[in-house]
């Protein structure tokens, strides 16, 4: 059991009660009671990670959920709150300026492979009320290169009476991929070929699995062979970790989309 979310839970729940905040969550049903799946929600405020927890009780009580969380936060440029949830959270911390995927994607999969959740905001940054932003590549990297499946989340204020909404759809696999390698004279290549061949397999039966604390088991055994195969082919793992397809995003967005009010749009990507 987390004994972060133990500690920290009852104090937030009293919190989520009061008028100011009025926590709502709807979907909790499709909740797994244990991980591993990645969690994929848009971004509102600094409170988004705990409502998102107080709504994932069912698993919770089982595992351990690790936000991925840009270093600013941590260094308090984004406000006193981000800075004691960094304290409070396990995180998996993400540094904007780098362009290596793998810094987030490698201790997300060592996560997955333990059973546990890992949280993602695609969006990077927070958004306007009704504005869901373009999700980055790094959620749709991870999604291609685990055989875990998604849950997506989404966290708004009500217009109503400006409580915390959360609502909580279905688990989700990616599809297979569609673009495939048309030269395979590089050994890279194949192999890139190959393992993404396998992960796509190992995701269609992992869809068909039971989500209770057996199947859950089984798909964190899938992830952990990847894991196993990768390391023992000549496949470079920054190649690995950049596995995405440019729908996947939109893919994964819709997701979320679904799940706010109608009004909602989407803020297409900056052209240069």
């Amino acid at each position: 059991m987390w004994w972060r979310y133990v500690i920290f839970r009852f104090p937030f729940a009293i919190l989520a009660r009061t008028n100011k905040y009025s926590l709502k969550i709807n979907g909790r049903e499709n909740v797994p009671e244990y991980g591993p799946f990645i969690v994929v929600a848009n971004h509102q405020t600094s409170a988004d990670i705990v409502a998102i927890a107080l709504a994932l009780k069912p698993a919770l009580k089982h595992c351990q959920m690790w936000p991925w969380a840009k270093v600013e936060i941590k260094e308090g440029r984004e406000g006193i709150i981000g800075k004691l949830l960094w304290k409070i959270f396990g995180v998996i911390p993400i540094d904007r300026e780098s362009s290596h995927s793998e810094d987030a994607i490698k201790p997300s999969l060592e996560r997955l492979q333990k059973g546990e959740i890992v949280c993602v905001f695609p969006e990077g940054t927070r958004h306007k009320h009704r504005e869901l932003g373009y999700f980055k590549y790094g959620v749709a990297n991870l999604a291609r290169a685990a055989p875990a499946p998604l849950l997506p989340v989404a966290v708004y204020r009500r217009d109503e009476d400006g409580g915390i909404q959360v609502n909580i759809g279905k688990l989700f696999f990616m599809p297979p991929k569609k673009k495939r390698y048309e030269t395979l004279e590089a050994l890279e290549e194949r192999l890139d070929e190959k393992i993404s061949h396998q992960i796509d397999a190992l995701k269609q039966w992992s869809a068909e699995i039971p989500k209770n604390k057996k199947g859950m088991k089984m798909i964190a055994g899938m992830i952990n062979m990847i894991a196993d195969r990768l390391s023992k082919q000549e496949v470079s793992f920054e190649r690995f970790c950049r596995m995405a397809e440019e729908e996947d995003n939109e893919y994964i967005r819709n997701k979320v989309l679904e799940l706010l009010p109608k009004d909602w749009k989407k803020i297409e990507i900056p052209r240069e």
